[in-house]
């Protein structure tokens, strides 16, 4: 809550009568999808990110032998100009090769078009993407790196709700306790909360946690009621936490806090 609501309350000071709306499941999807495929486009270099205005500069080259690797490509194709990146795998016989300007793309063309030139024991055709193709292929580029650099599917089964937490808790109170069963990965809890959520490591872990602390375990004095979060709840949570997470990435700021929970040896 305090997150959230220093985040908006900054922004919304500075624009008076501004329009607020909570965002559906579907629509915290796409901006997530939108965000870091902006991320991806702004990520110079790495992974074939980085497409600057200039168009005119990925060559598609199809026929190379067997044995060819991308440093191989590379030296080839830099003989004509600076080479950005290079989008092939080991034992693929095509690929594509990005330069930094189009000048370089249209002189390694030239020279490469004729012929002669061998990469591994075979000689590759090489041609020009045209803008339609280019596009596209930037497209894919951005979406196979927001693909690789999105979270991964949280797997079901791992967070517990305690409920009943007296007012001296912490943090690290509630991580040394959970920690008995397993290993914690997170405690989203803040102090003076009488509620909280723990992530642990695997389903495993949060049975056992669930098992040990149904009995009404205490924190800051209270006993405690635990209950495993399921279902839509589950869901809603998951997807809350993905949202905060993007909302950092995009330049939001948050506080920070780990359990620190260790599972039995």
């Amino acid at each position: 809550g305090g997150e959230a609501g220093g985040e908006a309350g900054g922004e919304a000071g500075g624009e008076a009568g501004a329009a607020w709306a909570m965002l559906s499941d579907a629509e915290v999807d796409e901006y997530w999808k939108q965000l870091q495929l902006r991320l991806a486009a702004k990520k110079a270099g790495g992974g074939g990110g980085g497409f600057g205005e200039e168009k005119g500069v990925v060559l598609a080259f199809e026929g190379v032998g067997p044995g060819a690797q991308r440093e191989d490509l590379k030296a080839l194709a830099s003989r004509w100009g600076e080479v950005r990146f290079v989008d092939f795998n080991r034992g693929d016989s095509d690929g594509f090769v990005r330069f930094a300007a189009a000048g370089g793309a249209k002189a390694a063309l030239e020279a490469l078009a004729a012929g002669g030139e061998e990469v591994s024991g075979a000689t590759p055709q090489w041609r020009l993407l045209d803008a339609a193709e280019e596009e596209a292929y930037k497209q894919r580029v951005q979406e196979r790196n927001a693909a690789r650099n999105a979270p991964p599917p949280l797997e079901k089964g791992l967070l517990l709700r305690f409920e009943g937490a007296g007012a001296d808790t912490d943090r690290e109170q509630v991580s040394a306790l959970c920690g008995e069963w397993g290993t914690v990965d997170f405690v989203d809890y803040s102090r003076g909360d009488a509620s909280g959520t723990v992530r642990f490591r695997s389903p495993a872990d949060a049975k056992a946690a669930l098992d040990g602390l149904g009995g009404g375990a205490e924190l800051g004095g209270e006993a405690t009621a635990w209950r495993q979060v399921e279902g839509e709840e589950e869901e809603a949570y998951v997807a809350a936490v993905r949202e905060k997470m993007a909302a950092r990435k995009g330049g939001g700021k948050g506080g920070k806090g780990k359990g620190k929970g260790k599972g039995k040896g």
